[in-house]
């Protein structure tokens, strides 16, 4: 298919697929590496992300946008697609997610914890350090975040749905004084944000919008800072980081990239989920039945989350650290399974990868989103993962992404 979509897409590198009805989703082609070659302390064989069902795949697909609804709907029940100028779809459980992505068909499924690690790990050695919709419509970097009650002087900026304003005439903010309707107390300077995505969605409490668009926020929204990449990877919303989750806090994924098969049973009850057994001499593991004694768990030590095989305490409270400042329990562990840092799941030595870990110390399942969303400020990043609630849980901050099975096409014929 010769469509304008396609052509602009051939521009950049990506790839088009097509379901069968002729709808398009636009993907980022990411060719086969190493861990070594993406970080030096990591094995020489190839990075987890590229094996799927025991088969080395010469790339991976990952939706430059997030999941949309052709409706333009945020919550229906129809097929997911991964298109710009969209807004991104929410308020589903992650299996819902996951049904709607894997509806289009051609190998598609949801964006895997392989596929984060790596898209972590390729950042990390370019040094990108992608932004995002992170306060309310504009990144965090860019602006400080307009708040109501608060007093501001002339000259002040702020960001404010997606603008950069400039106080010109001292006051206290309220809803009645909002920059976009007072020019006597405020001049427009700049975009610096995201285009709206669903005007009757607003923060109650600041009256500020939440989600933007696919791909509305500037370049420095891109993984690489170019337009040939991810788009929204970092804020707006948390996305299904699939293939992975945490039961008692005892860390349980599938081998390799065995989640990203739209065939995989990634259910709560699935049989499918393994724990990681550390090797007691080296940095090694296997994938033993979950609750095997031994495996790796997060604890709470010194007032961070810590990489562990000590059960914790269960005390239902919710904790957090920065993914560089995430810690290890030398004396239960003292080798790390690399598996845990080609997934993204913990740095790797000096580390400064941007985001934040929230984690609930519970016995129930606990299903990790990743990269922050419109309400976080400077936490967000490619090491931010919340790990709040269960599959079943939905919310307006909780997104996804498609990803696909690489088939040698540049589309695939409807």
């Amino acid at each position: 298919m010769n469509s304008p979509l396609e052509f602009l897409a051939r521009q950049y590198d990506n790839v088009v697929k097509y379901d069968a009805d002729g709808n398009p989703s636009i993907f980022v082609r990411f060719p086969k590496m190493k861990s070594s070659d993406l970080d030096a302390s990591l094995p020489d064989h190839t990075h987890p992300a590229f094996i799927i069902n025991g088969q080395e795949q010469d790339y991976i697909l990952l939706g430059k946008f997030k999941a949309a609804s052709l409706t333009g709907s945020g919550s229906d029940g129809g097929t997911l697609y991964s298109l710009p100028n969209m807004p991104p779809a929410h308020t589903r459980t992650a299996d819902q997610f996951l049904s709607q992505i894997r509806t289009f068909g051609g190998g598609v499924s949801g964006m895997t914890v392989a596929d984060r690690g790596f898209i972590l790990l390729l950042a990390q050695k370019h040094g990108w350090n992608p932004g995002g919709n992170s306060d309310y419509g504009h990144c965090y970097k860019d602006a400080t975040r307009y708040e109501l009650g608060k007093s501001v002087s002339v000259g002040n900026t702020r960001g404010f749905r997606g603008w950069l304003y400039e106080c010109i005439k001292a006051h206290t903010t309220s809803a009645e004084l909002n920059p976009d309707i007072s020019p006597m107390y405020w001049e427009r300077i700049k975009k610096i944000g995201g285009i709206e995505a669903y005007p009757d969605m607003h923060d109650t409490g600041q009256n500020n919008l939440i989600l933007t668009l696919n791909g509305s926020g500037p370049l420095d929204w891109y993984l690489d800072g170019t337009p040939g990449s991810l788009c929204d990877i970092v804020g707006n919303q948390f996305e299904q980081d699939y293939g992975y989750r945490i039961v008692g806090n005892e860390l349980q994924i599938l081998e390799n990239n065995n989640a990203a098969s739209p065939d995989a049973d990634l259910s709560s009850t699935s049989a499918a989920w393994k724990a990681i057994l550390p090797n007691a001499s080296d940095d090694g593991y296997t994938l033993v039945a979950p609750g095997t004694t031994g495996t790796l768990h997060w604890n709470w030590l010194n007032s961070k989350i810590t990489l562990d095989t000590a059960i914790p305490t269960y005390d239902n409270e919710y904790r957090g650290t920065y993914f560089k400042d995430l810690a290890v329990n030398s004396a239960n562990l003292p080798h790390i399974p690399y598996i845990v840092r080609e997934l993204g799941l913990f740095p790797t030595q000096g580390s400064t990868m941007k985001g934040y870990n929230y984690m609930q110390f519970t016995a129930d399942e606990r299903f990790p989103r990743r990269g922050g969303y419109y309400n976080d400020g400077g936490l967000v990043g490619l090491g931010y993962e919340h790990c709040h609630y269960s599959h079943s849980y939905t919310s307006v901050a909780y997104g996804a992404r498609p990803r696909a099975i690489w088939t040698g096409e540049t589309s695939l014929e409807p």
